[in-house]
């Protein structure tokens, strides 16, 4: 044998690396890195799956059931000094948000049907319970806006129930279900 081949394979001549074998083990190795931090990221930072109605975001847009019960009440519409910013269909809690803004206050009202050995709603209208949640709103906020939209319930009384819609539960009582 004669030639670069048999050069490498002399016992005599130590193994060394050459500039070029040293770049390309260089590059390879730059790109299995690459690949693996890449895919370490995409791994660890996997989105949960969705599931409807378990926080905030998660929501689903009202359908036809939902707005029928709510009508004219729609997205950018006003409810008391507030303004309607989403109505989400029921959840998989059994309830349908309704998102209201005023400025940076946010009070978002659940709907649901009565528990009987539930909470006491601060607003009924029919088979509806009325809900809410203030976050930094004042709780006068929320009754206003729940009075407001069980008059609008009270209107639309001929409307069947929402498919799904289940008696309310309050979180502290979902969260001990799971």
């Amino acid at each position: 044998m004669t030639g670069a081949h048999e050069r490498s394979l002399d016992p005599r001549r130590g193994a060394g690396w050459t500039l070029a074998g040293l770049a390309r083990a260089a590059a390879v190795a730059s790109v299995a890195i690459g690949v693996g931090a890449g895919l370490g990221y995409l791994i660890a930072h996997e989105r949960a799956p969705a599931r409807a109605g378990d926080g905030p975001g998660e929501s689903r847009p009202a359908g036809a059931a939902e707005l029928a019960l709510l009508a004219p009440l729609g997205p950018g519409s006003a409810l008391a000094d507030f303004e309607v910013v989403e109505i989400q269909a029921v959840s998989a809690a059994g309830t349908l948000g309704v998102v209201c803004e005023r400025g940076d206050t946010r009070v978002t009202l659940e709907v649901a049907l009565p528990a009987k050995a539930g909470p006491t709603p601060p607003a009924m209208a029919g088979p509806y319970a009325i809900f809410y949640a203030t976050g930094a709103a004042t709780s006068k906020d929320g009754e206003r806006l729940a009075l407001a939209l069980s008059a609008i319930l009270e209107r639309n009384a001929a409307a069947p129930v929402p498919p799904g819609m289940r008696p309310f539960t309050p979180i502290s009582a979902r969260s001990s279900a799971r």
